[in-house]
């Protein structure tokens, strides 16, 4: 797979409110819908949705995220849920681009994002404080400690803004906390929860709450995961208990509970420098119940839903021959529907020189139909099956030191039984969801990380999508950039994108304008101080990323953590 590592120093660094905020900055062919200046919210109007490669959808159930290995996933919808990962004590991202069902199951059509989180014992107590325009202010504190074997950890963190224009507001908590266990150098044991409630509103709010009853919509989330590791000569592996919850309450009318519970284990397994084998299965039950008090009976399902899945997968590497590197694999997974899947996976990597290896790959995704799209709303269909995505990829990749690297990359999606809302014949209702569409998609993704000198470094990104007719946030050109220089005690960084041929819907509706925008950030460390300074859009450009609804223009937010 093509994978790249964003560390949690930058994560903590550049992002203000979640850590996609760095996927969108680093990959790509990574676009974020982002329409606020903090938050996103869910929903019909909600932002956060993620497309890699042509995929992702809105709802966001084409792209998996991950927790710490796990899948977090809004039960009815399938989506995930970027208001709740935030920055703190995340260790690092990890990207994994194209097809990735073989080891992650459902979901994974355009890759899999992972936010591994660990607390950091360097620091026992950080605190920091940003405000600005807006009257939008970000408080957190985070404290950890550890005690021989023992580590323990809390951090607690307060996000509002009023918005850029009328009913943009955001506001959200956020609590986090856990313990690790240390039993022998074989085996580890880590716990963690969360709790994050947070409202926003929505200029749409306008048509759909006629009463003025105001925020648009009201969420509240837990999740909590148990994970037992373990590490020696020739195994190590994980195994995880995890289960997320929550509720979500929009003044609409809609009123939505639902809850994720799942099990899953790992091993890999190093037979020989040579040859290493990696094997696991997953269980998962999900789902919920939606009503609304509001719409005439029988338009929500009302009935609470259930679906429950099994996977078990194999994967090999062998390095054995002298230049060629060999991974397959394969998953088989079966779900309630009832449903199988069987999904493949090959690589092969010729090393030129050890820094210079040309690779090629073929994936394979699906995507199970969600609850909302078999049962809850109108458009319902109970008949429907998986979407599936294969995906070849050539490439290459050059590094001639640690921070100086190329990476270019074509690849090709062949996306079958995509879910879609046709007309319904006869209504009602006037849409139904089908199996009724296919797509071939083709793009070119390049990288390069260059060192200019010791004090200043470079990133230039660049991808091109053909997305036939997945236009739907999968821009045709993007641009990306970001230069980072420091001296001393300061660091000073640009950073920005430019977006061409975005769409809003797909089969190229809505059609959005072009659009450059352009950050900084400006820091000076002093000891324990960091004191910063954020300023976005810096060339005040007005651009949109939603029809009639423009996106926040200049707005600074100045801001200070301390570390002890």
């Amino acid at each position: 797979y093509t994978h790249q590592i964003i560390p949690g120093n930058l994560v903590k660094t550049y992002a203000t409110h979640s850590a996609l905020e760095l996927v969108d900055m680093a990959f790509p062919s990574a676009f974020t819908l982002d329409k606020k200046v903090i938050g996103y919210g869910v929903g019909p109007v909600g932002g956060g949705s993620v497309n890699i490669r042509g995929q992702g959808g809105k709802p966001n159930s084409g792209l998996l995220v991950l927790i710490n290995g796990h899948p977090d996933i809004m039960g009815l919808f399938g989506h995930p849920l970027p208001d709740v990962y935030g920055v703190d004590d995340m260790e690092q991202v990890e990207i994994l681009a194209g097809p990735a069902s073989t080891v992650f199951g459902s979901n994974a059509m355009g890759g899999v994002i992972n936010m591994k989180t660990r607390p950091d014992y360097a620091k026992w107590l950080r605190f920091s404080a940003e405000g600005g325009s807006f009257n939008t202010h970000n408080l957190g504190l985070s404290l950890n400690t550890k005690l021989n074997d023992w580590g323990f950890f809390i951090s607690a963190r307060h996000n509002k803004t009023n918005g850029h224009i009328d009913q943009t507001g955001f506001e959200s908590y956020r609590i986090q906390g856990g313990l690790e266990y240390k039993f022998d150098p074989v085996w580890s044991l880590f716990i963690e929860g969360r709790y994050v409630p947070y409202s926003f509103d929505d200029p749409s709010r306008d048509d759909n709450d006629p009463a003025g009853l105001g925020t648009y919509g009201k969420i509240k989330r837990s999740t909590g995961e148990i994970i037992l590791e373990n590490k020696t000569k020739t195994l190590s592996g994980s195994t995880q208990l995890y289960g997320n919850w929550g509720h979500h309450k929009f003044y609409d009318g809609f009123d939505g509970r639902d809850y994720t519970y799942g099990f899953s284990s790992y091993q890999q397994w190093d037979t020989s420098d040579d040859l290493n084998f990696s094997a696991g299965f997953d269980l998962i039950n999900y789902g919920g119940k939606a009503q609304n008090d509001i719409t005439p009976p029988g338009i929500v399902n009302d009935e609470e839903q259930n679906l429950k899945s099994a996977g078990l997968y194999i994967l090999g590497f062998y390095r054995g021959l002298k230049k060629f590197n060999f991974n397959f694999g394969a998953r088989y997974q079966h779900i309630s529907l009832p449903e199988e899947n069987i999904s493949p996976v090959l690589g092969i990597t010729y090393s030129i020189i050890p820094q210079f290896q040309l690779y090629t790959n073929y994936q394979n995704g699906f995507r199970y139909p969600t609850i909302n799209e078999l049962y809850i709303f109108p458009p319902r269909n109970p008949d429907l099956v998986a979407e599936n995505l294969n995906s070849i990829e050539i490439g290459l990749r050059y590094y001639w030191s640690s921070n100086n690297s190329i990476r270019l990359s074509y690849y090709y999606n062949d996306v079958k039984n995509i879910i879609q809302l046709i007309p319904n014949t006869p209504p009602p209702p006037p849409f139904r969801y089908e199996n009724s569409g296919s797509a071939i998609q083709h793009g070119v993704e390049s990288q390069f990380h260059i060192s200019l000198t010791n004090n200043l470094a470079l990133q230039i990104n660049y991808s091109y999508l053909d997305p036939d007719q997945i236009t739907a946030y999968n821009p045709k050109h993007q641009f990306k950039y970001a230069l980072i220089y420091h001296w001393h005690l300061l660091q000073v960084s640009a950073y920005g994108r430019y977006v061409d041929a975005l769409y809003a819907d797909n089969n190229h509706k809505d059609r959005l304008p072009d659009y450059h925008v352009l950050n900084m950030r400006i820091g000076v460390t002093l000891n324990q101080w960091d004191i910063y300074l954020k300023l976005r859009n810096v060339l005040d450009r007005l651009y949109y990323v939603e029809p009639d609804y423009p996106a926040p223009r200049f707005f600074m937010l100045a801001g200070v953590n301390l570390g002890l």
